[in-house]
């Protein structure tokens, strides 16, 4: 071999280890590109940041002047140009297929994307992948986690209002029931006993039996909300009826504690409904109101309107906190503030709630502290 033809040589194979070492360099940068892309797609929170970051760097990968994202789900990160001169598009993949697409536009150093940019943006893509299924899984798991709290949360919370109703239903039964046994040993210990105090002895007898019977019936009908076993006999009646019988029921214990009791009936109205049922709900909200009220008034109004009836019963008692509202109906729950000096077991209010969902009406609550309350029973008017 001739020296030219020696020296010829000896650039030509200079000219590919030069070759090769700027392609193996190339393939470093590329491959730590990835592997620092890849960690921090793994660090980023959100679906929208891992699809910015794949499209940032997968535009400075193949130097590409525009580009866009498009998932599946309808997300769509960058923007494509009016008319694009070079196209990439490449898939985002995952083990149970596509889930998007990279869109890279008009490279700036040649006139169109060549293989090894396709091969370097699919890893990409394939990486991207990954991450968007993680980051699925993390936010499933954290809303799974997030729900477990909240329901643990509420189990406890009943648990204790269960705790609290066992110590409420026993204080309330022990004292009618104390009551009961002191008075009665007194009259069987006392033969010569003036027949005056005798029959006030025997009439406190039989209101705290009244309430031991109100406790127990209490109990006796959440048992049966609970266990589905709660009958109702729906009959067509005018709602008025059932609402003056609760008026004259309680028209006494209002008097007792000097409270104005009045029943405003602007308009009759035909329901179907137990009428038994119907005056538990109201023997409940205007019992409540008057056990809450010790100065003023109760008031009930009945009218018609938008095809229900409506019955309002207001008060100027020691009223309901706004944030305790939407609480009163739930089972077993009393209101802090009174739980200590008002009687009750903290069942009324669930019934009533429970009672008119079955007849497809409902109750709602108005109230502020010391303002009174108002407590208002919508009920569906029969058709005629």
């Amino acid at each position: 071999m001739s020296e030219p033809d020696g020296d010829a040589r000896v650039e030509e194979l200079q000219a590919q280890v030069d070759e090769l070492s700027r392609e193996t360099l190339d393939r470093y940068r590329q491959i730590n590109l990835l592997y620092r892309i890849g960690e921090s797609i793994n660090d980023c929170l959100g679906q929208e940041d891992i699809c910015k970051l794949v499209l940032r760097e997968s535009r400075r990968i193949v130097r590409a002047r525009k580009g866009r994202i498009v998932l599946d789900d309808g997300l769509t990160v960058g923007s494509a140009p009016a008319n694009p001169g070079s196209v990439l598009t490449v898939p985002i993949e995952t083990a149970q297929g596509r889930v998007g697409e990279i869109w890279l536009y008009d490279k700036r150093d040649a006139d169109f994307f060549p293989a090894a940019d396709e091969k370097l943006v699919r890893a990409l893509g394939r990486q991207a992948g990954i991450a968007l299924v993680n980051n699925q899984l993390i936010v499933g798991l954290r809303d799974h986690n997030e729900e477990l709290e909240r329901l643990n949360d509420e189990l406890k919370a009943l648990d204790q209002m269960k705790t609290d109703f066992v110590s409420n239903v026993s204080h309330e039964l022990r004292t009618p029931l104390a009551s009961i046994k002191g008075f009665a040993a007194t009259i069987l210990d006392d033969d010569e006993m003036p027949d005056e105090i005798l029959r006030e002895f025997v009439g406190i007898i039989d209101e705290e039996s009244d309430k031991l019977i109100v406790i127990i019936n209490d109990i006796l009908d959440v048992s049966k909300l609970l266990s589905g076993k709660m009958q109702y006999e729906i009959g067509r009646r005018p709602l008025e009826k059932v609402v003056q019988g609760v008026v004259t029921l309680l028209r006494i214990q209002a008097e007792n504690k000097g409270l104005e009791l009045t029943f405003d009936l602007q308009e009759e109205a035909l329901v179907d409904c137990d009428a038994t049922r119907i005056s538990q709900v109201f023997t409940n909200l205007v019992g409540n109101a008057i056990k809450f009220t010790d100065d003023g008034w109760v008031r009930i109004r009945q009218w018609v309107e938008d095809g229900e009836v409506h019955v309002e019963v207001s008060d100027s008692g020691i009223g309901i906190h706004p944030e305790e509202l939407p609480q009163i109906f739930d089972k077993f729950y009393r209101i802090e503030n009174v739980v200590h000096t008002k009687e009750g077991t903290g069942l009324g209010l669930a019934l009533v709630r429970t009672i008119l969902e079955h007849h497809q009406g409902r109750v709602t609550a108005h109230s502020e502290v010391g303002q009174g309350a108002i407590f208002t029973v919508h009920l569906p008017t029969a058709p005629v």
